[in-house]
Formats: C-alpha cells, structure tokens, sequence
C-alpha cells in the first residue's frame, strides 16, 4: 500500500505513521525535499556523502610547480 505524507515536520513524522497503522519493524522508503531555503551547495553535499572520502589517501602526484602557465583571479 502507498502513502503520501505532503509537508510534515520530521518530529512528527512517527506519530503520522503510528496513526496511519504502521508498524515500528514495517520497513518504509522516505524521500526527503527541503524547502528551497535550505538547500545546500553540491560541494556541501558532496562532502557530507563520504563519496569522495577514498581521496584522502590517495598521493599529492601535482604541485604549483608543475604548472605550465600560472592563471590569475581578475
């Protein structure tokens, strides 16, 4: 069965599935959609999901010397 929860506060989302009869070990798929002021940056996203997390231990192989031509901010 499908159940569409439009516009809740996250704190009172157990209690909307308690009323709707669904049991605490029934397993459910949550989408989440933030208002439009709180989104945030992709960079901000991309850190927080740890996708990119592999990096940190991957060796330096470029410095600032290996630039052919060094490029200004205007």
């Amino acid at each position: 069965m499908r159940y569409m929860i439009r516009d809740i506060e996250a704190k009172a989302l157990v209690r909307e599935l308690q009323r709707r009869g669904i049991a605490p070990d029934e397993r459910i798929t949550v989408l989440v959609e933030r208002g439009e002021n709180d989104d945030l940056p992709i960079s901000a996203i991309n850190q927080a999901g740890g996708g990119f997390d592999w990096l940190d231990e991957e060796p330096d192989l470029y410095s600032d010397e290996d630039l052919v031509e060094r490029y200004r901010s205007p």
